[in-house]
């Protein structure tokens, strides 16, 4: 039983149900992005505002939560590691860490139980622009009874002594904390050749990193000994993805080069295989998702599936949005799709969500939600497709149909990150403003059924159309009767039959 499943079950009176399970970027190894939590009618259960972070502005404030089986909650700030308890919210510690992306870390089993492992530091290069977090704003809505009062985490490296952007000291690594202490758990932390934008992965025996120019480094989790580096000479696209013995990496390629997929060994680091020409087409953007035999990528304008086994092309399935390129890195994003059931799931920059059948590609369904989700993947529950957005609403869809069933209002914007956490979803909230909010289920909340708005409805069509007629059609029969009176009668037609004399 975890701490967080007990406080929702007194809070909301329901039965106790699964273990938080979200070590991770999408929940596991294979960021598969799959929870067995609360499915819609959902309620904001929680929220933790006001969270005191700096240097927001180049790092993209919190990353997206992580969630340890007990219920504790990690999230990754510019200059810190921050743990909070699922119980009371309360801040259980506060490591210190090198100014760098606020990207995902990892929990796995440490010498002496679980451990974080996350990546620090920009190297040589310093903040960069592409590193800053989202500019649009969105309406803070009021404190309700529920609300955390502001439980600030205190950064460990103030702005007057945090190294400077570009200084030599903030050379990459990767560290790792304890759990339950946030003490240190190696002997040091592990120096990277590059910067780190990705999320950090791991399985049950080591942590996987990727950096900008291609480097993929494992590391023991009970020693922080390097096991490999690979160099792929491409910077890594996504979270390492790891199936079976081996770790799964998409890379982005370069201008007029497309990215490609590599399945390394995950015991000594040597390329198994890599797609081959073709299979690839444009610069990939997504981690690299197991599922059902098949490993899912995005490119910007494709979502793509590869056979497990050797890296084949199964299908490729281009998505047009007039708007823009669909799928679009911005700020702290980390893009996967989501699979199950037979179908795919992507959701692009502008909010719109697709469905395609995971056998052929072939699109099923496709829905505009027009509320912005450039920052985080979608979640499948065992019910619902659940679709984080800028606004702050959480969108809930029926996978099958793709018609949205439930929506509901964070109360902040910049939503990212869903994470399992048993009987609730736990998400990040703003920027530099940055909290955290959870939903729990809704007994009294009621599902609706609602196309797409770009659906064509040719019964709701006709129906308008005779609506719109028939004020029309009184309007023209009110003004014809006394124009017809002011013109007087029709004169009568003669009778050609009556016979003349």
């Amino acid at each position: 039983m975890t701490v967080a499943s007990l406080t929702l079950a007194i809070v909301f009176g329901v039965p106790l149900a699964a273990l938080a399970d979200w070590s991770q970027f999408q929940g596991g190894p294979t960021h598969a992005g799959l929870s067995d939590g609360p499915s819609a009618p959902l309620e904001v259960a929680w929220r933790v505002r006001d969270i005191a972070i700096d240097d927001a502005s180049v790092t993209g404030g919190l990353s997206a939560p992580i969630v340890a089986e007990d219920g504790t909650i990690v999230v990754v700030g510019p200059t810190e590691v921050l743990a909070f308890a699922g119980e009371d919210r309360s801040e259980i510690f506060s490591a210190e860490r090198d100014l760098g992306p606020s990207v995902p870390a990892a929990i796995g089993p440490g010498p002496d139980g679980p451990i974080v492992v996350f990546a620090e530091g920009f190297g040589d290069r310093g903040p960069s622009p592409t590193a800053s977090a989202p500019t649009a704003s969105a309406p803070t809505a009021s404190a309700s009874a529920s609300d955390v009062s502001t439980p600030s985490a205190s950064p460990s490296a103030t702005p007057s002594s945090s190294p400077a952007a570009g200084d030599d000291d903030l050379d990459s690594h990767l560290g790792a904390v304890d759990l339950r202490t946030g003490e240190p758990v190696w002997p040091a932390a592990v120096p990277l050749d590059d910067v780190v934008r990705i999320p950090v992965s791991a399985d049950e025996t080591a942590a996987y990193a990727g950096d900008i120019s291609g480097h993929v480094t494992a590391v023991e989790l009970t020693s922080g000994d390097v096991r490999w580096s690979t160099d792929l000479g491409s910077s890594i696209a996504g979270a390492v993805s790891v199936d079976g013995d081996r770790a799964l990496v998409a890379t982005v390629g370069e201008q007029q080069m497309p990215g490609f997929v590599a399945a390394l060994d995950r015991s000594t680091g040597e390329e198994l295989w890599r797609t081959g020409e073709d299979v690839i087409r444009g610069n990939l953007v997504s981690a690299a998702v197991v599922a059902d035999g098949r490993i899912l990528v995005l490119e910007p304008s494709s979502v793509v599936a590869l056979d497990a086994s050797d890296g084949r092309l199964l299908w490729r399935t281009e998505i047009v949005n007039p708007l823009t390129t669909p799928f679009s890195p911005e700020a702290i994003a980390a893009m996967a799709p989501v699979s199950a059931g037979g179908l795919v799931f992507a959701v692009d920059t502008t909010g719109r969500v697709y469905g395609l059948d995971a056998e052929t590609g072939e699109m099923r369904w496709d829905h505009a939600l027009n509320d912005r989700s450039p920052l985080t993947p979608a979640l499948l529950t065992d019910d619902h497709l659940l679709v984080p957005t800028n606004s702050g609403e959480l969108y809930a869809l029926d996978p099958q149909t793709g018609h949205l069933v439930f929506r509901v209002d964070a109360g902040a914007s910049f939503l990212r990150g869903l994470a399992d956490a048993g009987d609730a979803l736990v998400a990040v909230t703003g920027v530099a403003d940055a909290g955290l909010v959870a939903f729990g289920e809704d007994p009294d909340g009621r599902l609706v059924d609602e196309p797409s708005p770009t659906t064509l409805d040719i019964g709701k069509l006709l129906a308008g159309f005779a609506l719109g007629a028939l004020p029309v059609a009184v309007l023209a029969l009110a003004l014809a009767r006394p124009l017809q009176r002011r013109l007087g009668p029709r004169p009568s037609e003669p009778d050609l039959t009556e016979e003349t004399p």
